[in-house]
């Protein structure tokens, strides 16, 4: 954190951009253990939760689909402010429809649909902001601080949040975390106008003379795309879904240890240097690595359920999930060219933030089918076959070579 107070005195963009993530990750931690609550008051089914998460994702693969460069066309902290505007609008009418009992499962599925859409725009534009407004050499330091925070909320808000929501009659628990994420949402404004007085510092469309050259010398891979899928889809992707179903099968509290494991897994991985300037053979070795540790994460959980094994598991899972999102991310934010990084953070969103709750569905068919045991077992044995077609479906030179 000391680091952190020094990088943002030198680079105040960074102290803002870090402070604005701090902030709506404070709201956001509020709505996303409110709606669940909500959903099952209204309905009772969580299927209609699967829903309302099919409903928020599906946007950010119709943005790639149909509009890949609209983002390149736009400047994307104006764009952002906008999404930040229509987010306050939304939470503070549900906030609002929920004080006063008037909300209904069909409005909660046309919030998911506004919110999913403007969700689909507004995260990979926040993605193209941080390289545009922040220096090449500070960009994985950043990008180490936000997992860092983020996996700090993971472990505390909820506790404070899930006090709010259980800890009230009726449904005004709700209402208030939803006001709370409006309240955090329009806070961060400010600090949106304040980074862009102080102006962008890479180059955008505009001031790029020649781009079929700047084009050719810099295209990101799209290999490197299909390395986010498969570890949204297989590696990491099922974690979020492990875990709650490890803490209902144990009905242990101390399970809940495995939260602060996976916060040592994030603060362990935002402490190792970067490849952000690497070449792209190897940051794709540097993936299979975090495969490979993925691998033993998923056969400690599928070995023992005692507390201590779990815990471990949990670790390296988080662990080898942070350092690959670090690794990849800040690579592909210093790498893309400035006109190019509203379509790379879009194939960005819609390999990782798109393909997560698919993983999550799959990962819920299998233990559903299986044992927890079986089901960790088989996602070990897909991360191996995965690993392999990599390693020996082609010589490993071919495939790094790009």
């Amino acid at each position: 954190m000391l680091r952190l107070f020094r990088l943002a005195q030198r680079e105040p963009r960074l102290g803002l951009l870090v402070l604005d993530n701090l902030v709506t990750t404070l709201g956001a931690s509020f709505t996303l253990l409110a709606l669940p609550f909500l959903v099952m008051r209204l309905s009772g089914r969580a299927l209609d939760l699967g829903v309302t998460a099919a409903i928020e994702t599906l946007p950010s693969l119709c943005l790639l689909l149909f509009f890949p460069r609209w983002l390149d066309r736009t400047d994307p902290l104006r764009v952002l402010r906008r999404c930040r505007l229509i987010f306050v609008g939304i939470n503070l009418a549900i906030c609002l429809l929920t004080w006063h009992g008037a909300m209904s499962i069909g409005i909660v599925y046309l919030a998911a649909l506004i919110g999913g859409i403007v969700w689909a725009i507004a995260f990979p534009a926040g993605r193209a902001v941080f390289p545009l407004y922040v220096r090449k050499g500070l960009v994985p330091a950043g990008n180490a601080a936000l997992a860092l925070i983020s996996g700090a909320a993971a472990v505390m808000l909820p506790l404070v949040a899930g006090s709010l929501v259980l800890g009230t009659r009726g449904d005004e628990g709700l209402a208030i975390a939803f006001g709370i994420d409006a309240l955090c949402v329009a806070v961060s404004l400010p600090l949106l106008v304040a980074i862009g007085r102080r102006g962008c510092i890479r180059q955008t469309t505009a001031a790029v003379k020649d781009r079929d050259v700047v084009n050719a010398a810099s295209t990101i891979p799209r290999r490197f795309y299909a390395y986010l899928l498969v570890s949204s889809l297989i590696v990491f992707g099922p974690v979020q879904v492990l875990l709650p179903i490890v803490l209902v099968e144990r009905h242990d509290a101390r399970y809940l240890l495995a939260y602060v494991a996976q916060f040592a897994g994030i603060a362990l991985a935002s402490s190792l240097d970067t490849l952000a300037g690497a070449d792209i053979r190897q940051v794709i070795r540097r993936i299979l690595a975090c495969w490979g540790v993925a691998v033993l994460g998923y056969l400690t959980l599928a070995t023992s359920q005692d507390l201590l094994p779990v815990l471990l598991a949990f670790f390296l899972l988080a662990a080898a999930s942070n350092v690959y999102g670090i690794q990849s991310q800040s690579w592909l934010q210093t790498t893309a060219p400035a006109h190019r990084l509203g379509q790379e953070m879009t194939w960005l969103s819609a390999t990782t933030l798109g393909a997560t709750p698919v993983a999550a569905l799959l990962a819920g068919a299998l233990v559903d089918a299986f044992h927890i045991a079986t089901a960790t077992t088989v996602i070990a044995l897909g991360i191996v076959v995965a690993i392999a077609c990599a390693a020996f479906r082609r010589p490993l030179p071919a495939i790094l070579k790009e």
